[in-house]
């Protein structure tokens, strides 16, 4: 365990929000989620070190998902396949590109590569689960560094655009990270970061227990104001944020942890309910009204690299 100072502003210090104990695979350790007193950045400390947190990651963590076309049910391929076409329709339209240079930092099992690999893009990815850079380069043959994106060999200027889908809130130092992925940008590249949303209804609603803190594999949580100053120290300007994601499945997440407080079998029951396929469908418009009007359980936010930077 070691304890941290801001990674926005290097004080140290901070009040105590939550204590937590890891609640999706019980490793043992107890952590606390502080903010800053002179920038409001919320962070874990005290957090397991770079090495020993790999026990954090088993080979079933959810995000690193097989193949769509190993998906057991028709419905859930279907919407895998819409999440990923969507993203790649906003890398599109926010690049102004069809085509380029990609970068996918922390790629996991590499489906969103092998997507923009199948759009005609040259991609290549950063991931620092052996598992997981097995599969991606196994099953879609694609080039994946195994590794953090600091370790990462890449020239200067390699890329038109560098994305962090769900990633940024697990790195241990955003701020190395961001000005890492500025010098492998080109001028007016485009970077794009998706993370849990602090401002959503649902951390409004669940509080200790939204799944977006997801103690200690989460070791930043961000508001639009900390994502920016941290964006605008390492050289980017903010083009726009977008919630685009369905948020289903954190609120049900988040239902279950609550549930868990109350009634371990009832949390049980309820994860089964509406995990059922195509449970969601009837609750879908709900979820998409959330989104625009920008209250979404994660939010992207697209920034450009200053030229003058």
């Amino acid at each position: 365990m070691e304890e941290v100072a801001c990674n926005l502003c290097g004080k140290t210090d901070s009040s105590p929000l939550y204590a937590f104990r890891d609640r999706a695979h019980k490793v043992p350790g107890e952590f606390v989620l502080r903010r800053c007193e002179h920038c409001s950045l919320i962070y874990l400390s005290p957090r397991p070190s770079q090495e020993t947190m790999k026990a954090f990651y088993p080979a079933e963590y959810a995000p690193f998902r097989p193949a769509i076309q190993d998906e057991r049910h028709a419905l859930m391929r279907w919407m895998r396949t819409r999440k990923l076409a969507r993203r790649r329709r906003l890398i599109e339209r926010y690049s102004g590109q069809k085509q380029g240079s990609l970068l996918d930092v922390g790629c996991a099992t590499g489906l969103f590569l092998n997507e923009m690999a199948q759009g005609g893009w040259e991609i290549a990815g950063v991931e620092p689960t052996p598992s997981a850079v097995d599969y991606a380069c196994d099953r879609f043959a694609l080039e994946v560094f195994r590794g953090t994106l600091t370790e990462a060999p890449f020239q200067p200027g390699s890329f038109d655009v560098v994305t962090f889908w769900d990633v940024l809130e697990h790195t241990f130092s955003p701020a190395d990270d961001l000005f890492r992925a500025a010098h492998l940008l080109r001028p007016g590249g485009l970077l794009v970061i998706n993370v849990p949303h602090w401002d959503s209804l649902a951390r409004r609603l669940f509080g200790r227990h939204w799944i977006g803190l997801d103690p200690p594999r989460h070791l930043y949580v961000f508001s639009r104001e900390t994502l920016t100053a941290l964006l605008a120290k390492a050289g980017f300007s903010t083009v726009d944020w977008v919630c685009s994601v369905s948020g289903y499945f954190a609120f049900v997440i988040s239902m279950e942890q609550w549930l868990q407080t109350i009634s371990p079998r009832l949390s049980s029951f309820a994860g089964r309910v509406f995990n059922m396929p195509g449970m969601r469908l009837p609750f879908e418009p709900w979820f998409t009204l959330v989104n625009r009007l920008g209250k979404g359980a994660t939010i992207s936010v697209f920034a450009r690299k200053v030229k003058s930077a």
